[in-house]
């Protein structure tokens, strides 16, 4: 069924629903694998080019504009800052203007953003440049693509979550190759080019998402649609209608607002990622104290994230299978004892046992924090409530790496700052314990 046709009648005879099929038709790969597809695409494009690579600028910039450390960074500092103070503005964005054309406007944003920093002709305008490319890729990237993916698998939510951030790890082996072009052909060349490629790549990739599968005669999980009553809907903007998910039980945005589940969950959310900020500016430099030669270091740190590609599949299949909760608090405890080997690490062993023992920490516990904060608040408001979860958590970033250069100014070393990161990220933990999950799935689905 094309699910480009949404008044195309969902029950007709041999003809596929959901990735179903009876005995007169064909089977057909249910639409919500595509979705899949498009948004690890998505993920690794926007990884490759700008969540990771775009640390392969900072030395360029520095050279070209004669500037220090300190002043580049600060840029990179802003896209927490940015998160902040739009993220509960795109939650509300993307529930009225719909997934995909919001994606769409990102991701044409995202390129421009790029090209205006291939032109940029001093620091100041690398500032506002790089705020329109930050800007562009929040718009198309994680929040509305993961609201598309809850709204389209309920069962094998975790999973596809999983999938979809492997992306961040594809673009990390992607890395080098910005950074060859950037060396070899230019940054400025190599950004125009960059941002002409996104918005020519991006658009068609935001076209593929839909918003509610329920609205093109799917249901969640490809289930089938004789097994649940359906009511369906013709237009992309309206809410999901009632399929027997229930969306009536889910909070409205106030109510989660009000709730300990909110706060249990967005402070939990800020513990695991604290840690996480700090590394971002100072791993490279930690290891270097050690050590070890900065090249080997940054391969150190794309390491870091490639394995934790392995802990999105770890996490969203254990999670699926053994329960989310619990295996996110065994992931925080994991994340933090990796962080601890790394602030008493003086050998290469040891690096290398806290690269790989926080890389699949990370990756399960950022997998399965999405796929909790779903069960928790359900498909409709998923958005607007992850939204408000923004500026609790990138305060939490924003002050871990200067908590970070302030011990090692004033004593010389990480491993105090470290140490105190370990802690606060396995404490996500324990706050995990204030979280109460609703049991939707045995009410509303069959069997």
């Amino acid at each position: 069924m094309d699910p480009a046709q949404p008044n195309k009648p969902p029950s007709h005879r041999g003809e596929n629903i959901g990735g179903k099929y009876d005995s007169q038709g064909p089977r057909r790969l249910f639409y919500g694998w595509y979705i899949v597809a498009a948004a690890t695409l998505a993920g690794t494009i926007q990884s490759a080019v700008f969540n990771v690579g775009a640390q392969a600028l900072v030395l360029p910039l520095i050279r070209e504009f004669n500037v220090t450390r300190t002043a580049v960074s600060f840029a990179f500092s802003l896209r927490r800052l940015e998160g902040a103070l739009t993220g509960p503005i795109e939650g509300y964005l993307i529930h009225w203007i719909g997934p995909r054309r919001y994606m769409v406007i990102g991701w044409v944003i995202f390129g421009l953003g790029f090209i205006a920093t291939g032109l940029c002709q001093n620091i100041y305008q690398f500032y506002l440049a790089f705020l329109l490319v930050t800007l562009g890729q929040s718009v198309a990237g994680f929040l509305p693509i993961v609201a598309v993916l809850i709204n389209w698998f309920d069962r094998w939510r975790g999973r596809t979550i999983a999938i979809y951030q492997l992306g961040n790890s594809f673009g990390a082996v992607l890395v080098p190759v910005l950074a060859w072009f950037i060396l070899n052909a230019g940054w400025r060349q190599t950004m125009v080019v960059v941002g002409i490629a996104v918005i020519i790549i991006g658009i068609p990739l935001a076209l593929v998402m839909r918003p509610h599968p329920e609205s093109y005669g799917f249901l969640p999980d490809g289930a089938d649609p004789t097994d649940i009553e359906t009511d369906r809907v013709t237009t992309e903007n309206s809410a999901a209608p009632n399929t027997g998910l229930s969306l009536d039980s889910d909070p409205t945005v106030s109510q989660a607002l009000r709730s300990r589940n909110f706060w249990f969950l967005g402070l939990s959310h800020s513990a695991g990622i604290t840690a996480w900020g700090a590394l971002q500016v100072h791993q490279i430099p930690a290891l270097v104290d050690i050590g070890i030669n900065e090249l080997t270091a940054a391969s150190i740190l794309s390491y870091t994230l490639i394995i934790a590609a392995l802990g999105r599949l770890i996490g969203g299949f254990l999670g699926d299978v053994v329960g989310t909760k619990k295996v996110t608090a065994i992931a925080f405890i994991a994340q933090g004892i990796g962080i601890a080997v790394l602030a008493l690490a003086t050998t290469m062993t040891q690096v290398l046992i806290f690269a790989t023992v926080f890389g699949i920490a990370f990756g399960t516990r950022g997998t399965l924090m999405t796929v909790l904060r779903a069960e928790v608040f359900g498909r409709r408001n998923f958005s607007r409530l992850a939204g408000w979860m923004d500026p609790i958590s990138s305060v939490f970033v924003l002050i871990s790496p200067i908590f970070a250069a302030l011990i090692y100014d004033s004593v010389g070393s990480y491993k105090w700052a470290f140490l105190v990161l370990a802690v606060v990220n396995a404490s996500g933990a324990l706050l995990l314990i204030g979280v109460r999950v609703p049991n939707r799935r045995s009410a509303t689905l069959p069997g």
